[in-house]
């Protein structure tokens, strides 16, 4: 879910004095929710607490486009030379190993 900023500053775990009861819960299963992982029950929970919440909504926003920079920025490429050579070593020594470790 993206939400959109309100111009709030996340700092670290703890709620901001604009937060209720709810934000410590909400903010303790952020990782969870934006790695995919939590149960839909709580995705549900998590995404109405969001919509009434602001400062958990930006830490949500912040944390996302976080993500989002961190993922293009932190690509690497192979030099295509050495992709060639594991891959050769690969189809080389890949017999050899199934010999010595058969599946069943």
């Amino acid at each position: 879910m993206s939400v959109e900023p309100t111009g709030a500053t996340p700092t670290g775990d703890a709620p901001s004095a604009d937060c209720g009861e709810n934000c410590v819960e909400a903010l303790e299963r952020l990782e969870a929710y934006l790695d995919g992982e939590l149960p839909q029950t709580r995705v549900a929970d998590l995404a109405d607490h969001l919509r009434a919440c602001y400062p958990c909504a930006d830490r949500v926003s912040f944390e996302e486009q976080l993500r989002n920079l961190v993922r293009r920025g932190c690509v690497d490429h192979a030099p295509t030379d050495l992709v060639d050579r594991v891959r050769a070593r690969l189809q080389t020594e890949l017999p050899h190993l199934q010999e010595q470790a058969p599946l069943g």
